[in-house]
């Protein structure tokens, strides 16, 4: 998936203007960028959710799956149900084992709950648990990390790195920088209309994090 020229307005004010950029197949690609920088916006646009106003989003034959950063459409299902959805749609081929991720995401007991009824954390691995069900070659995920304690952030990232190796690509937005250098192969930093794309050894200075983010002598633990 790759995009040409891209420009998106809202009330013809421009929230990035003619930005390019191409997923790399089976790679994790992360957005960085501060807020209102148009990240969101971006994967919406990437997914087919809104239109661009001037460029061009060539797909070829990928699949995709969009999740939003807030639960906005499973509220009135249990997560069982929620679970059952997403195995209408979900992989023929049982790469990914249902009970597996049910077991990952500590969902067992929350099987007959209903998601609108569970916590930010609960929701946000239901919510997971259903994007990762999808029978998708490329997975739009937008600030999954959202609500999830430690525990869940490396149960979230083992998965990731599992279905990479299978043949997965990811975009994933992220404010969390560390979370960044552990799992990207690839990161775009979306800032003042620019996209700016490399590997974490070239973007992840200090230099880009005070150009791109405005964050003076970041602290990078390389302790891991």
């Amino acid at each position: 998936m790759q995009f040409e020229e891209l420009t998106i307005e809202y009330n013809k004010k421009p929230v990035f203007q003619e930005i390019s950029g191409a997923l790399q197949d089976q790679q994790i690609t992360v957005l960085l960028g501060p807020n209102g920088s148009g990240k969101t916006t971006l994967m919406m646009a990437m997914a087919q959710l809104i239109s661009p106003s001037r460029g061009s989003i060539i797909r070829n034959a990928e699949t995709f799956f969009y999740l939003p950063q807030k639960n906005q459409v499973f509220d009135y299902v249990t997560v069982g149900q929620l679970l059952e959805i997403a195995q209408l749609h979900g992989r023929k081929n049982n790469i990914t084992n249902t009970e597996d991720i049910i077991k990952s995401l500590g969902l067992k007991k929350l099987l007959t709950s209903d998601v609108n009824n569970l916590s930010g954390g609960q929701q946000q691995r239901a919510c997971l648990a259903y994007a990762f069900l999808q029978d998708t070659n490329i997975l739009l995920l937008d600030e999954p990390l959202t609500y999830l304690d430690v525990k869940y952030q490396q149960v979230f990232y083992d998965m990731v790195m599992e279905e990479k190796k299978k043949g997965r690509t990811f975009l994933i937005s992220l404010h969390d920088i560390a979370f960044t250098r552990k799992c990207s192969d690839n990161i775009w930093f979306l800032t003042a209309n620019q996209l700016v794309s490399g590997t974490k050894e070239q973007i992840l200075t200090q230099r880009a994090m005070r150009k791109y983010l405005g964050v003076k002598n970041y602290f990078f633990d390389d302790s891991d």
